[in-house]
């Protein structure tokens, strides 16, 4: 394995170089080059019932894009309920913008959504961009014979800490969440992160803390997570109460937006803050930053825009001594290993995140290219993000497919 200062220097070289050098030089440096597309598919499963019975798998939005050579990508974009097909459309829109390139890699295809943005980036939009340039990394890694980590400078068998989320929208109970840490601690996990304040009074939240911690014991970090609270002054309440439970952190005390609020949270509580969840702008994330308003950022793999912003929001956060922690509030499958791989690769992260109850509902129509062993993640070392679609098991569990051919946007006037 090699080291973080290699890793660091590999990694920063790059990124500069991303920055500094036009397009067809960075990619003659990484010995691949651009690629020409043929075809853009996308799909959407509805909700479904999550594995051990516990939560609910919501709907998750799949891209493949097809290159003329018949190479592959997959990605993913974040998607929340009543947008799904809204995203999908913005898709297969940048997709046929993308055909008209000609040739496109995920370099000119970050500075083709840029222009297409028009300075007003949206959620929605960044998720439909990090589809797409997930999945021409992935197609990258493939050409290249390598592993995306490995083409970003890390290295594929870099054992990633992992934790597992606690996330319900029913069982909200102190004994049901009791029970389900004890369930994931007994099942390997090292930390688990719960969300206390749903359905729950700030006392309550805080007594909820302190009976998780008891149950998992001292030697597992234990995330708490506010979601996003309008009143900063129950926050900083719950904050003083969980003190004695030790939060390996807090995170989302109230939204990512209010930034002078979390940086006061941040001084007062002193507890370690994490943000960034919602959020695909970066300039905000300089300003979080710039106001010492978090020790962790979390963007989201599927949502911040694509790997490049993502690595760049690492960077950033690495020259003021700050840490990320991806959000991947996805399927278990291609985002997650694109979140992995990331990970693998940048001196910075600190966690990633899994929903243990989507692990068995991705399992039917995905081989993952990663393996979870006691808290920890484990790249498979295949080319690209390493995950395998079994595209009609997946086509089976849609709700929803459309497919654009790119050739004919290319031929477009």
């Amino acid at each position: 394995m090699v080291s973080k200062r290699k890793i660091t220097a590999y990694w920063r070289f790059r990124v500069r170089l991303n920055s500094a050098l036009p397009c067809s030089s960075f990619q003659t440096t990484l010995q691949f080059g651009e690629v020409a597309l043929a075809n853009l598919e996308t799909w959407i499963t509805p909700p479904a019932k999550g594995g051990d019975g516990w939560g609910e798998v919501k709907s998750c939005l799949f891209v493949s894009l097809t290159t003329k050579e018949g190479a592959v990508g997959w990605g993913e974009a974040f998607v929340l309920p009543y947008r799904e097909k809204a995203v999908a459309e913005i898709i297969h829109a940048l997709g046929r913008a993308a055909g008209t390139l000609g040739t496109v890699s995920p370099w000119l295809f970050r500075d083709l959504a840029t222009q297409v943005a028009a300075r007003h980036p949206s959620l929605d939009f960044c998720a439909a961009s990090s589809a797409l340039e997930m999945a021409l990394w992935d197609i990258c890694g493939k050409l290249a014979d390598k592993p995306l980590c490995d083409l970003l400078g890390g290295d594929y068998r870099r054992a990633i800490r992992v934790y597992g989320n606690i996330w319900s929208g029913t069982q909200w109970d102190v004994g049901s969440l009791e029970a389900r840490a004890n369930d994931l601690v007994a099942k390997g996990y090292r930390a688990v992160k719960i969300h206390p304040m749903l359905n729950h009074s700030a006392h309550e939240a805080a007594t909820c803390v302190t009976r998780v911690r008891a149950a998992i014991g001292d030697e597992i970090d234990l995330m708490v997570d506010l979601d996003s609270q309008p009143d900063p002054g129950v926050a900083l309440q719950v904050a003083e109460a969980i003190k004695p439970a030790r939060p390996y952190w807090f995170e989302e005390p109230v939204e990512g937006c209010n930034v002078q609020a979390l940086a006061k949270i941040r001084k007062a509580s002193g507890l370690r803050v994490v943000t960034g969840e919602k959020h695909c702008n970066l300039a905000h994330f300089r300003a979080v930053l710039a106001a010492g308003a978090a020790d962790i950022l979390n963007p989201d793999i599927a949502g911040i825009g694509g790997i490049l912003d993502l690595l760049e929001v690492a960077e950033l956060a690495d020259q003021r001594g700050f840490y990320i922690a991806p959000h991947c509030w996805n399927s278990m499958t291609v985002a997650a290993a694109a979140m992995l791989h990331v990970c693998a690769s940048i001196p910075n992260a600190e966690m990633a995140e899994i929903y243990p109850e989507y692990i068995d509902h991705g399992a039917t129509f995905a081989t993952t290219g990663f393996c979870l062993d006691e808290g920890r993640a484990f790249l498979s070392g295949k080319p690209g993000l390493g995950v395998e679609i079994d595209v009609l098991a997946l086509r089976s569990l849609s709700a929803y497919y459309h497919s654009t051919c790119l050739t004919m946007a290319e031929a477009a006037p």
